[in-house]
């Protein structure tokens, strides 16, 4: 009875207890989902809601690089035109470097010792350069965009011989100049490579010493219109590992004008690295295309690429070359890492780091 009882109350509890919640469920009012206004015409008579607010995204603007490579010393005549028609290959110089490299860099730079022509002239001399004309046509399918004729060699044809090159080279498209004894306004071509306005300056102080109010002159006429300032300079004593006084005055003489990048030629030997004042120096990239099989030295060469970032060098890429029968190939693995070395040797201390790197920071 007692058991009974106590089931009874138990189930009438467990009824108004579900009845309660039953009740409570009901009772409530329904939950809707929120309901926006949509954004509508003033004139309805409805509010118009703006766009939901963001933070501003930060557009990261790409950093544009421009190279322009300088390499050195291109002798056409002698033993490479005789090695080229022997090959039947008209470019046959350029044949072991990697297809398309020399017009893989945004502007290409070199020294063309000796005239672009087609009659042998006076004065004779001992050595006695003339580049045939096809030639002019091949440096520009080759990828070389300016050529300096500032050397003591571009008057190896007369006067005469020298203005043909000029007109020659310039009718195929490529950029000349510079002069063998003149250093005033023949010494300066300009061009805009990338956003860049680059003047080139070429002097040939060999066989003649550099009037220097000539060259002040034209570094002044040239400074109001370009970004960047290159001296290609024909200079030294041949043969050396490292400047002559006069080529190391002279360079700083040329920045203290003005000119942002040296660069040199005419020792046949590759030479080191320095600055002045915060400008690049490249005392000699040596030779490049030459037949001068005689020596370990003349059988190597520098090419560098030069990389401009607003307006200013920013970096230098080193590229050591070894010339075997009159075609330069680049050096790769222990061999360029041992010619690095070497060229880091012959360069400022606080660059050779950079050099046996083959990558100098400039800024």
């Amino acid at each position: 009875m007692r058991s009974s009882s106590i089931f009874g109350i138990s189930s009438l509890v467990i009824v108004v207890v579900a009845g309660l919640f039953a009740f409570n469920v009901y009772s409530q009012k329904p939950v809707l989902a929120p309901v926006y206004p949509t954004p509508t015409d003033r004139s309805a008579g409805l509010i118009v809601l703006p766009p939901p607010k963001s933070d501003p995204i930060e557009v990261i603007k790409p950093v544009v690089t421009t190279t322009v490579l300088f390499i050195g010393d291109i002798m056409l005549d002698r033993t490479v035109q005789t090695r080229t028609v022997a090959s039947k290959d008209p470019a046959y110089p350029f044949a072991k470097l990697p297809l398309g490299w020399l017009g893989s860099f945004d502007y290409s730079v070199g020294n063309l010792e000796g005239p672009v022509t087609d009659v042998r002239r006076s004065p004779v001399k001992s050595i006695d350069f003339l580049f045939m004309p096809a030639w002019a046509e091949i440096l520009k399918k080759q990828g070389i965009d300016a050529v300096s004729q500032a050397n003591n060699h571009a008057l190896d044809q007369g006067r005469a011989g020298y203005t043909d090159s000029m007109a020659r080279l310039k009718q195929v498209g490529l950029l000349a100049f510079g002069d063998q004894v003149e250093d005033g306004d023949v010494a300066l071509a300009t061009t805009t490579i990338g956003k860049t306005r680059v003047a080139f300056l070429g002097w040939n102080s060999t066989d003649n010493p550099i009037v220097k109010k000539d060259a002040e002159a034209i570094i002044k006429k040239a400074k109001g219109d370009n970004d960047l300032l290159v001296a290609y300079l024909h200079w030294g004593s041949e043969y050396r590992a490292k400047p002559d006084e006069s080529s190391v005055a002279m360079a700083e003489w040329l920045i203290d004008q003005g000119i942002d990048v040296v660069i040199g030629g005419h020792p046949h030997w590759s030479q080191g690295a320095s600055t002045y004042k915060g400008k690049p120096i490249l005392w000699s990239l040596g030779n490049f295309i030459f037949d001068q099989d005689w020596s370990e030295e003349t059988r190597y060469g520098l090419a560098a690429s030069f990389e401009l970032v607003q307006n200013e060098v920013r970096a230098i890429e080193l590229y050591p070359i070894r010339i075997d029968v009159s075609q330069p190939r680049l050096l790769e693995g222990e061999a360029k890492r041992l010619r690095l070395e070497e060229l880091a040797k012959r360069s400022d201390a606080d660059l050779a780091d950079g050099v046996r790197s083959g990558r100098i920071l400039v800024k």
